[in-house]
């Protein structure tokens, strides 16, 4: 219960606005049982935080009792239908990999698509992941290329190795060594796994301007992020 909790502290889930049909407390009375009693309530009542705050609790088996797939997946679905990315991203997983509902892959592309539209780095990966493998729909290299960079953007490392996998193979008509080197060289940088030697092999088949070039793109980059 007290993880339960705390995780509703970490995602900013602690304070929920009021159900407009049924006015009550604007915030958790004091407590854990009492706490997760007004969350259950809440999320019965429509409020879309409450329910994925739900999702999670069944999901991660939170609530002093087994995890329930199908209940999260229920809940999750709730949020979702209601806008909120975090649970739109937890909806897609459940259906790309039949946690507590039925394999539907088309449809987690579908749900990832709208937490990408929102901003969810984390979405923005899977549903680039999704349109460079062909799964749920057809192949298509250069939106995957589009979402890999957002989550890139949005701080998700992986996306920097498989944008310089992408450009080294090529696929689509996208090879592009130095991007290639740029975007191998800022996921060595970021301790990806693999990137390093992916990173020398490519070395070897460019020049040292063209190393020296995309070195430079590598940093125009970082700095554009700061900012």
């Amino acid at each position: 219960m007290a993880r339960l909790v705390a995780l509703a502290f970490a995602a900013g889930l602690l304070w929920l606005p009021p159900v407009q049909a049924a006015p009550q407390a604007t915030e958790p009375p004091a407590g854990y049982a009492a706490a997760m009693r007004w969350y259950e309530e809440q999320a019965r009542a429509g409020n879309a935080k409450a329910q994925f705050l739900l999702g999670l609790s069944h999901e991660q088996g939170l609530r002093g009792v087994d995890p329930d797939a199908a209940e999260a997946a229920r809940w999750y679905r709730k949020a979702a239908e209601q806008g909120l990315p975090e649970a739109q991203a937890k909806l897609a997983l459940a259906l790309q990999f039949g946690r507590g509902i039925p394999v539907d892959v088309a449809e987690a592309r579908r749900w990832y698509g709208k937490a990408a539209e929102q901003g969810l780095a984390e979405a923005q990966y899977n549903l680039a992941y999704l349109l460079e493998s062909g799964l749920g729909g057809p192949r298509d290299t250069s939106r995957s290329i589009y979402w890999y960079e957002k989550a890139a953007e949005g701080g998700v490392s992986r996306a920097l190795t498989a944008l310089g996998s992408l450009y080294t193979r090529g696929e689509g008509g996208k090879q592009n060594l130095r991007e290639a080197y740029k975007w191998l060289t800022l996921a060595a940088e970021s301790g990806q796994p693999g990137a390093a030697d992916l990173l020398r092999r490519l070395a070897a088949e460019m020049s040292v301007d063209e190393r020296l070039g995309a070195e430079s793109d590598a940093r125009r980059w970082l700095a554009a992020q700061e900012r």
